[in-house]
């Protein structure tokens, strides 16, 4: 059994002559303001010289289903593998691609794959890794268990399904029961390209940045002393932020390896680094760590992209007042239709402040003479008659970005609201998932 890491939820899985690919991302991620890192070019070629004999994709987003890299593959025929979901969303992004082998499995079944490999996929059960309360949940994500045939060893590959340390109490009984082997590797997000806290603009980020990293951590631990991984690959770094805010990447929470491999180091499995094409092989139950030779310099990367644009950067040409007020008022409605559906005990004002060209001054806030404000936009859920459970978000934000969100050219909000393409104020600062997840609703 050989892994090898590249990046981010990029990596694969060889038994005997057969190798799995997961979530191939390379380059920019569509939609948002990140870059993948340490690998960051190339991503096509990269597929090709890899040859997979499958490929399966956790989920939607663009740093696991990355239309660019699976474009380049040569073979269109190759098995790709992804859960069967409710609204076949992620399927049909595959097959517009080009790909037509694509392969639905239940959740919680183990599968054979071929003589080599055998497999599981563990669905999302959880909108946040910390448990907060929602009434607004997504069929997203998933997470995969792949098994050697031949060795029976287990490779759980966690990517960066939100599971709290309730469900991976569920997932490792899972393991044990139906693959009935301790598990040999395991990998989960210590890094993840999130929003926060580089994005909030009314709190101390050094100091959420520090408070982040730490619950990252903790987090981690709680699920290496469940999981029980012989290793554990740390993905840290995984991305880097391109563009007009490239100025925050120094306030996200993304822990060095040092810092991950101090912090884990008394735990009962090994820490290692193999981002960047490093392997892990595992031959007659010994381990061997060949990791990445040259790793490139990080701030090299940052300088490369610095002017690099956003997608939404050249389209709508010019954009009426008028027409993005009809806009929002028809998605308005539509949101206020669709969130009745659920039974949220949660209340909140967004307030979406639209930009010419949102900027950053030297002190990575807002440049409000260079920014150009356009005008504002409220939007009010409000059923609740407490206000223990309020909260008050502010988005800054460029106008033919929300154009497009608004117009659905763009695929939903999610991605560019996590892709550091937004900006906010919220009060308190507290993670209301509810809040977050109803913006998607906010379309005509």
């Amino acid at each position: 059994m050989q892994i090898t890491h590249y990046c981010n939820s990029f990596n694969s899985f060889k038994v005997g002559n057969s190798t799995l690919v997961c979530d191939p991302w390379v380059g920019e991620a569509a939609q948002t303001a990140w870059v993948s890192f340490p690998v960051h070019e190339n991503g096509g070629k990269l597929l090709n010289n890899i040859k997979p004999d499958f490929i399966y994709i956790s989920h939607l987003h663009c740093d696991h289903l990355d239309p660019k890299t699976l474009l380049g593959l040569k073979n269109k025929n190759i098995k790709i593998i992804i859960k069967k979901f409710k609204i076949p969303l992620l399927k049909k992004q595959i097959q517009q691609l080009g790909f037509n082998n694509i392969f639905e499995y239940e959740p919680w079944k183990k599968y054979r794959l071929n003589k080599d490999i055998s497999f599981a996929i563990i669905p999302q059960m959880s909108s946040n890794n910390s448990g907060l309360p929602e009434q607004i949940n997504y069929d997203l994500d998933t997470s995969i268990v792949l098994q050697s045939n031949k060795t029976k060893e287990v490779f759980y590959n966690g990517v960066d399904n939100p599971l709290t340390k309730r469900n991976y109490i569920t997932v490792k009984k899972f393991i044990e029961k139906r693959f009935n082997k301790k598990i040999a590797i395991a990998v989960v997000q210590d890094g993840a390209a999130g929003e926060y806290p580089q994005c909030f603009l009314n709190i101390n980020r050094k100091n959420a940045k520090k408070k982040v990293i730490l619950d990252t951590l903790k987090s981690v631990k709680q699920k290496m002393e469940i999981l029980k991984p012989e290793k554990y690959i740390s993905t840290t770094p995984s991305g880097i932020i391109a563009g007009k805010f490239s100025a925050l990447n120094n306030l996200v929470a993304k822990p060095r390896f040092n810092y991950v491999k101090k912090y884990l180091k008394k735990k009962n499995c090994e820490i290692i680094n193999i981002s960047g094409g490093g392997t892990a092989t595992k031959i007659n139950g010994k381990w061997t760590i060949n990791k990445t030779p040259n790793f490139i310099d990080e701030k090299r990367i940052i300088k490369k992209y610095l002017n690099k644009k956003y997608f939404y950067e050249n389209d709508f040409k010019n954009v009426k007042k008028k027409n993005l007020d009809k806009l929002f008022l028809k998605a308005q409605d539509n949101y206020k239709e669709k969130i009745k559906r659920f039974p949220i005990k949660t209340s909140w004002v967004a307030e979406f402040y639209i930009y010419k060209n949102l900027l950053l001054n030297k002190s990575k806030k807002i440049n409000i003479k260079s920014s150009k404000f356009i005008k504002k936009y409220s939007l009010n859920y409000n059923k609740s008659k407490s206000k223990k459970n309020f909260t008050k978000l502010i988005c800054h934000l460029d106008e033919k970005l929300f154009y497009g969100l608004l117009s659905k050219k763009y695929t939903n909000w999610n991605q560019p609201t996590v892709g550091t393409l937004v900006l906010y104020e919220r009060k308190p600062d507290k993670f209301d998932p509810n809040l977050l997840f109803s913006l998607n609703f906010l379309t005509t």
